[in-house]
């Protein structure tokens, strides 16, 4: 061509021709080096040059769309771009040239109103221009405008019936989107009719197949798939929905595989978006949520906010994390879009009653949703209501399972609605929790035989959910002790699903449980042999280490959680590791320069614990067993104080806190807290306990309540030892505490003896026990020469407890001669106090009977002269009577003359009256002497005229007035009176008797 000079034209046609043939190089190659001599001839003007322009561009464009290197793609564009500039020097508005550039606008993507303009443009110019048209249509259907593209294609069809098989492809496609499902079917059948081996067609009624959920059509649909694919390998389209169908069948590991081919092949970004999304899909079911997160977050920003799949995944994805503000967020922007949307609905509300908010704001808006979201069905909604059981789990069990409860009822009182199996299987799990297993155990097995009807609806959700309850059924048998069927529903578990990998590790436990360690082991590595990063194996087969006192392999696998990404800040395996570097400070015969490193150890694991979980009270715990060992009491108390409040139902935090005050010698705060725990958590029966309490009462010097407390632990585990040997201390200090005393009696003496005998014979026990060096390493904190030296110390103090025993029998015999001793003189001074008594009483007769006497003789005497003094008597009883009696008999003088004898007559009876007065006081002076003799002879006869009455009193007083007077009378008479009272015994002065009883008619009576 370049030697014959041929025209452009011709260039043009060969290159057509070569392009017909499908040799798309030599097309490429003709066109090229025909814009070449082109230019050299400078025919650049001329408008068949612009076809080669035209032809060249838009090969390059096709060339670019089924290139997947993003760099080659961009360069293919740019050469594109540059014939397509270089056409428009020539002719811009040209129509095929207009044409080339608007389909180049529509395969970037990224210039729809523009190539909308440019075929706008050639249509107006020529309205039969089916390329235009098509163009047209395209832009509309990428516009969603989908009912006018579909006017475009039908326009299309009715111009040409012949046309090609993708113009029926765009029609049904439109079809699809405006909701023509059956007509867009018909649509793609006829595209296959016209090209049997259309990947786009196959595609699409493999689409509407899956859509039909039936299982005919399903298998239909994936043969159409499998097709379509083989077909074109390198169609987005196909890749995304084979991605789809076997996400639909759980193959997650090939479903990401295509979904990532599909992301790789697409063009648009809705394409790439929905391919991101299911490699995100198929990461979460996975459970690797960083990696999900990450492809979530490409489809979002690919697609924006419209594309609200992703945006859903990401708020549960979060919800995972425990980010509840993000992921409340996430569901907020979907409900914005979609606000009828349910599940988005729903989930909301799970996260406004997870997370109410922090600021009261928040909080009053998110409460007032929760509240008009609970109105009328939506009370009953079984989704939600387990959701609040599940916030409330955490806190309070029982109010859980009452909520749960609650909704259940309600189902059964309306009988028309059936109880969804789910809830049910709910319930069970909050009654298993709560320990009811009886209830539980019934109530798996009832969900179990309702499970058939679920599996007809759908076969997938009814064979997930029977693995589920089958699973649920047997941790109930096996906490109901039916370790036997337990066995057999795991085992039936592992041949429904092969990789239940909680049946095999629960195998493994029951085994571990029967004390069975290596089949226990064998069941944790079958699982880890199959996945070597399972957490649950690995922690299990950890914990079996441990158990084994294996630290060392314990510390591997632990380490292994760690070392894992997701798990690096696992609070278990930490605390695991802390606690492995923790025994390491109590492990006999250690290395103890050493301890400091396992120390800082320990407690940097603890602290990484409480960095990413503040409120790890078993962290705590540890840190506060660290600053005891190092000798920091006071800050451990108050660790383990603070551990308590937290872990109120937890033994071991009463225990540690009833140790520490021991540490801190506060020996009854210490007391009061080890009895606290055995009371509440029952423990009279735990052999540690019962010996930390009696250490306890031992260093509180209370050796009779250690005794007692170190024979129930021995009682608890009569195998122990530590106990036995510690008895047998107690048993010694108990006696070596009697000898000493000197004031020991004969019976704690003999207690004292016993107590050796019976020290002697727990350490000759240990001694001979711990031959054995099995039962050596058993007790490995006993020495068996020291429990020798013990009972060699018991023998000694047996010969001087004997001794002793001998000077205490001495000392009981002069105790008991000088206690009947006392008891005989006891007896004596009662005799001689009962005889003394017998003579006063005698005395006191003798002495009343002469009182009577005496006074009947006076009487008799001095019968006449009773009455004056009476009258006297009455006279003195009122001192204002007698002056008034004497006013008046002196005033019965005045007016009269008396004679001088009756003056003196009267002036004599005066001084006979002065002198008789004072006689009587001489007379009464004198029986107060003889009566303080009285006293004084008769000391221990304290008042014995109390036993006279007073009349008597009064006449024995008015007989010493009377006898005064009658001496002024006679002399004779007063002699005589005065010799029978010396003669007499005194009479006391307060035992005088009134001459006035002397009249009393019932005077002997009295007497």
């Amino acid at each position: 061509l370049v030697g014959e000079h041929s025209r452009i034209s011709l260039w043009y046609k060969f290159a057509i021709a070569y392009y017909r043939q499908e040799r798309f190089d030599d097309f490429q190659k003709v066109l090229e080096k025909g814009i070449e001599y082109g230019q050299k001839e400078n025919d650049t003007s001329n408008t068949d040059i612009l076809k080669l322009y035209d032809a060249l561009s838009s090969y390059l464009i096709l060339c670019a769309c089924k290139e997947t290197e993003k760099s080659k793609k961009a360069q293919l564009f740019a050469k594109a771009t540059a014939y397509f500039n270089a056409g428009d020097k020539i002719l811009m508005f040209e129509q095929d040239h207009l044409l080339g550039r608007a389909y180049f606008c529509l395969y970037e993507g990224l210039k729809m109103d523009q190539a909308e303009a440019q075929f706008k443009f050639v249509i107006n110019t020529d309205e039969s221009n089916i390329p235009a048209i098509l163009g047209y249509a395209c832009v509309l259907y990428n516009k969603k405008d989908y009912k006018k593209s579909l006017e475009m294609y039908k326009k299309v069809l009715k111009m040409c019936p012949n046309c090609p098989a993708y113009v029926r492809l765009g029609i049904g496609y439109c079809l699809l989107k405006c909701g023509y499902t059956e007509k867009a079917r018909v649509a793609f059948e006829r595209v296959l009719q016209l090209d049997p081996n259309n990947s786009y067609a196959l595609t699409s009624l493999a689409v509407l197949d899956f859509n039909q959920n039936t299982w005919q059509s399903t298998s239909s649909g994936a043969q159409r798939l499998v097709k379509s694919w083989k077909l074109d390998s390198k169609n987005s389209v196909t890749a995304l929905e084979m991605a789809n169908f076997l996400f639909l069948r759980t193959d997650y590991e090939k479903s990401e595989k295509y979904a990532n081919t599909a992301a790789h092949l697409a063009e648009s970004p809705r394409l790439k978006a929905e391919s991101h999304y299911m490699v995100g899909r198929c990461l979460h079911q996975k459970g690797e949520t960083d990696l999900a997160i990450r492809q979530y977050n490409i489809a979002v920003n690919s697609c924006g906010t419209s594309y609200l799949q992703p945006i859903f995944g990401l708020g549960q994805l979060y919800v995972k994390n425990k980010e509840f503000e993000k992921a409340i967020e996430c569901f907020e922007k979907v409900l914005k879009e979609a606000p009828s949307d349910v599940n988005t609905k729903k989930a909301l509300i799970m996260m406004y009653i997870r997370c109410p908010g922090k600021t009261n704001e928040i909080k009053s808006k998110r409460m007032e949703m929760t509240k008009k979201y609970f109105i009328g069905e939506n009370l009953l909604d079984p989704t939600l209501i387990n959701e609040h059981a599940r916030f409330l789990e955490k806190s309070n069990l029982s109010l859980a399972l009452k909520e749960i409860s609650r909704i259940v009822e309600t189902f059964k009182n309306d009988g028309s609605k059936e109880i969804p199996i789910e809830l049910c299987n709910n319930y069970g799990v909050y009654l298993f929790m709560n320990k009811i297993y009886i209830e539980a155990n019934t109530l798996f097995g009832e969900c179990l035989n309702k499970l058939e009807e679920q599996k007809h609806k759908d076969v997938y959700y009814g064979n997930n959910l029977e693995l589920t309850l089958t699973f649920n059924l047997a941790r109930t048998k096996e906490e109901l002790g039916y370790s036997n069927d337990a066995i057999e529903l795991y085992k039936y578990l592992l041949k429904l699903k092969p990789n239940y990998y909680e049946a095999t590790l629960r195998l493994g436990k029951i085994a571990q449980m029967r004390g069975d360690s290596r089949t226990a082991s064998k069941y944790y590595e079958e699982v880890l042999t199959k996945d070597s990063k399972n957490v649950d194996a690995l922690t299990l087969l950890g914990c079996l280490y441990m158990e084994r006192k294996d630290y060392k392999q314990a510390q591997k696998k632990f380490e292994d959680i760690i070392k894992m990404s997701e798990h690096k800040s696992d609070a278990f395996a930490c605390l695991a590791l802390g606690n492995i570097w923790l025994e390491q400070l109590y492990i006999p015969n250690r290395n103890k320069e050493k301890d400091e490193q396992h120390i800082n150890r320990a407690f940097d694991m603890y602290a990484k614990v409480l960095r990413y979980h503040p409120r790890n009270v078993y962290a705590a715990n540890g840190i506060a067993i660290l600053l005891a060992f190092n000798g920091n009491y006071e800050g451990a108390r108050e660790c383990f104080a603070e551990v308590r409040e937290n872990l109120f139902d937890k033994k071991d935090a009463w225990l540690n806190l009833a140790h520490v005050y021991g540490m801190l010698k506060n020996y009854l705060n210490s007391i009061q807290m080890f009895k606290a725990a055995i009371e509440k958590f029952g423990l009279n029966k735990d052999c540690d306990v019962l010996m930390a309490l009696a250490r306890t009462y031992w260093k509180n010097d209370d050796l009779i309540n250690a005794k007692d407390y170190m024979i129930q632990a021995v009682n608890a585990d009569n195998c122990n030892f530590y106990a036995k040997f510690n008895l047998a201390k107690i048993y010694m200090k108990i006696g070596l505490k009697t000898m000493e005393s000197s004031k020991s009696s004969l019976t704690e003496m003999d207690s004292a003896i016993d107590y050796f005998n019976e020290a002697k014979e727990v350490f000759n026990v240990i001694y001979n026990s711990l031959a054995n060096n099995e039962m050596k390493f058993r007790w490995r904190y006993i020495n068996r020469e020291v429990a020798k030296e013990e009972s060699s110390k018991c023998d000694d103090y047996l010969i001087q407890a004997n001794l002793s025993r001998t000077q205490a029998v001495k000392f009981e015999r002069e105790k008991e001669e000088c206690k009947a001793k006392q008891r005989e003189m006891m007896l004596m001074l009662e005799e001689e106090k009962i005889a003394e008594q017998k003579r006063k009483e005698e005395r006191d007769q003798e002495r009343l009977k002469r009182i009577r006497e005496l006074r009947t003789e006076y009487l008799n005497m001095t019968k006449d002269a009773l009455k004056i003094p009476s009258v006297e008597e009455k006279k003195r009883s009122s001192s204002k009577k007698e002056s008034g009696g004497r006013r008046k008999k002196s005033a019965d003088n005045d007016g009269f003359v008396v004679s001088e004898e009756e003056f003196e007559e009267e002036n004599r009876k005066r001084k006979q009256k002065r002198k008789n007065k004072k006689n009587r006081k001489e007379q009464e002076s004198q029986m107060d002497v003889s009566e303080s003799e009285d006293e004084d002879n008769n000391k221990k006869e304290d008042n014995d005229d109390d036993h006279l009455s007073a009349k008597q009193k009064a006449k024995i007083k008015s007989r010493a007035y009377l006898s005064s007077d009658s001496d002024s009378d006679d002399n004779d008479t007063k002699k005589e009176e005065e010799k029978r009272v010396s003669e007499s015994p005194p009479v006391p002065k307060y035992a005088g008797i009134s001459s006035e009883s002397d009249d009393s008619p019932n005077n002997s009576g009295s007497d």
